[in-house]
C-alpha cells in the first residue's frame, strides 16, 4: 500500500508522520519549530531532520508539508529547494492552515481557524479558496498565544509607566519570567523567541480560571477577533448556508473561554453552523491532499 509523508511545521514544533492511505500512522518524528520567518536556519535544520527520518521508511510516494507561509514567499520556496536535494519524491508545500483544513474538513466547503503560536483562517468553496489573518506576529496574529502574551505585556507597560498598581495578572506574568521591573520585562521580550513569548498565554489561561478580570477580557477579545476573521472569510468565499468551521491550535482547542466566545460570535451571524473540534494532527491531512490532487479536486501551484 502506498505511503505518504505528512509534515506539520508549526511555530513550536515540526511533526512528521508516515501514513498509509487509510491514515494509519506508521512512523512519527518530532523536532523543533518549522517557521522560516522566525529562524530560517533552525527551521531548515529541523525540517531536514524530520524529512530524513521519515524517508528511512519504505514505500513513500509523496511528501506533503504544511508550513507557515508555505506555498508562497522566498523563505518557504528556498526551504523546499533545499529539501528537494534530499529526495526525488514530489514535495507538496502548503500553508499550514491548508494542511490542517484537509485533515479535518477534507473536500467539503468550510473554514479552518487556527490559533496556536500564531493565527490564520483558511477556507474553500468549490474551486475557490482564501485566507484571512495569517499576517505574522509583526502585522497581525490576533487571537494567537503570541498576541495574547504581547497584549498582556503591554498592560504591564502601561501600569509601570503610569504608576498603576500591578494587576494580579501582571504580577503572575512577571513572576513567570523572573522579572520584577520594566528592565526585566524588556529583557525577556526582546531576547526571547516568538514561541517562548507565546508560552505566557498559559499564565493568562490560569489567571482566567481564577476569574481574573484582565485575563478574562484578553481571552474574550481573542475569541471575538478570531470569530471576526472566520466570518469575514465565510462572506468573502460566499458560503451562503450551513458553514462548516473547524477549530485548531492550543488557544482555540484548550481554552474554553476563547472557544465559547468564538462560537457564540459566529452563531449570532450564522445560526446553522457546524463546528469541528478534533485533536487529529494536521499532518494527517497529507493523505487528503494527495487524493484531492490525483482526483483533480485541488491544484497545488
Amino acid at each position: 500500500m502506498a505511503r505518504v509523508i505528512g509534515i506539520d511545521a508549526g511555530g513550536t514544533k515540526v511533526q512528521g508522520l508516515v501514513l498509509d492511505m487509510k491514515k494509519n500512522i506508521l512512523f512519527q518524528s518530532l523536532s523543533g519549530h518549522g517557521n522560516p520567518s522566525v529562524s530560517y536556519e533552525e527551521a531548515l535544520r529541523n525540517l531536514s531532520s524530520v524529512v530524513q527520518q521519515c524517508l528511512d521508511q519504505t514505500g513513500v510516494s509523496h511528501i506533503v508539508i504544511g508550513m507557515a507561509g508555505g506555498g508562497s514567499g522566498d523563505l518557504s520556496q528556498s526551504i523546499k529547494s533545499e529539501l528537494e536535494r534530499m529526495t526525488s519524491l514530489p514535495i507538496i508545500l502548503l500553508n499550514d492552515a491548508t494542511l490542517a483544513y484537509f485533515s479535518l474538513i477534507g473536500n467539503r466547503n468550510g473554514v479552518m481557524t487556527i490559533a496556536g503560536t500564531g493565527s490564520i483562517c483558511y477556507g474553500r468553496n468549490g474551486n475557490r479558496e482564501g485566507t484571512t489573518g495569517g499576517w505574522g506576529h509583526l502585522l497581525g496574529d490576533e487571537g494567537s498565544a503570541y498576541h495574547l502574551a504581547i497584549q498582556a505585556s503591554k498592560q504591564i507597560v502601561e501600569e509601570l509607566d503610569y504608576g498603576i498598581p500591578l494587576s494580579p495578572l501582571s504580577r503572575s506574568l512577571l513572576n513567570e519570567i523572573n522579572a520584577s521591573d520594566a528592565k526585566g520585562l524588556k529583557g525577556f521580550i526582546y531576547a526571547s523567541t516568538k514561541g517562548e513569548i507565546a508560552q505566557l498565554a498559559k499564565v493568562i489561561h490560569k489567571e482566567a480560571e481564577a476569574h481574573d478580570k484582565s485575563a478574562l477580557h484578553l481571552l474574550k477579545t481573542a475569541g471575538e477577533q478570531l470569530a471576526r476573521q472566520a466570518i469575514a472569510l465565510i462572506e468573502k468565499l460566499q458560503i451562503e448556508s450551513k458553514p462548516v468551521i473547524a477549530l485548531k491550535g492550543s488557544v482555540l482547542e484548550q481554552n474554553p473561554v476563547v472557544q465559547s466566545i468564538f462560537k457564540e460570535t459566529i452563531e449570532r451571524r450564522f445560526n446553522d453552523t457546524t463546528f469541528i473540534v478534533d485533536s487529529t494532527s494536521p499532518a494527517t491531512g497529507a493523505v487528503d491532499v494527495v487524493e484531492a490532487i490525483q482526483a483533480g479536486r485541488y491544484r497545488c501551484e
